[in-house]
């Protein structure tokens, strides 16, 4: 049976999931990535028995994760009055959904084991509904305040919730892609970024922080 820490990547891809990936597997982490189209475990996360069969499948091969990273999201903008309903949904489902259903999966796998980390990805509209992106600010701000009243229910559990405000763009082929006019130097770096992740799963108990933000230095905040 697998005897090293196991990080999982949920909406797993190249770039961010694979930067993070990299930087536990480099500290002895089996690193496993959950998506749609993941090579390694593939799963819709907004279908709850997609997730419990793709939680039950890991803790099978390697146990209980140390440590789990919601990446889940869909970038949706565009004016309100031209946003199909339809689309407004899925934006929430793939984002709070998704985390509502990881964290269904792990919790009560962390708190048997009395230890893990539980981090969630957010972004600027977490804290800020911009012109243009009221489905993706909804579904942000929705799911901020799910990962805050879940830490603050299973901190004293022995369980580290945490999440992360991803200010700007993160540098990789599918936002060079929408974003042509990006340079690298304005986006964030996702070795940079998975650093802080890795910070995060590796804090002392007694140490813990919540939220912590990430932007490149040349964004406006």
């Amino acid at each position: 049976r697998n005897t090293k820490p196991v990080v999982v990547i949920v909406g797993f891809g190249k770039g961010l999931g694979q930067a993070i990936a990299s930087r536990f597997e480099k500290v002895g982490y089996v690193a496993v990535g959950i998506s749609r189209t993941s090579p390694m475990i593939s799963a819709d996360t907004t279908i709850p028995a997609e997730v419990n069969k793709a939680f039950a499948k890991i803790e099978e091969q390697f146990g209980t994760p140390d440590t789990v990273i919601c990446n889940t999201a869909m970038l949706t903008m565009g004016p309100f009055l031209s946003t199909p309903a339809g689309v407004f949904e899925q934006t929430w489902r793939t984002a709070v959904m998704s985390t509502f259903n990881v964290a269904s999966a792990v919790l009560p796998r962390m708190v048997r084991a009395k230890r893990g980390t539980l981090i969630v990805t957010g972004a600027t509209a977490s804290i800020k509904g911009g012109k243009n992106f009221s489905a993706f600010s909804s579904a942000k701000f929705a799911l901020r305040g799910l990962t805050q009243s879940l830490a603050r229910e299973f901190q004293p559990q022995g369980v580290h919730v945490a999440h992360v405000l991803i200010d700007g763009i993160v540098w990789s082929e599918k936002s060079r892609e929408r974003f042509p006019e990006l340079q690298e130097e304005n986006a964030i770096s996702p070795s940079g970024a998975a650093n802080l992740y890795f910070t995060l799963a590796t804090q002392p108990k007694s140490a813990w922080s919540h939220e912590l933000d990430l932007r490149p230095y040349s964004e406006n905040f």
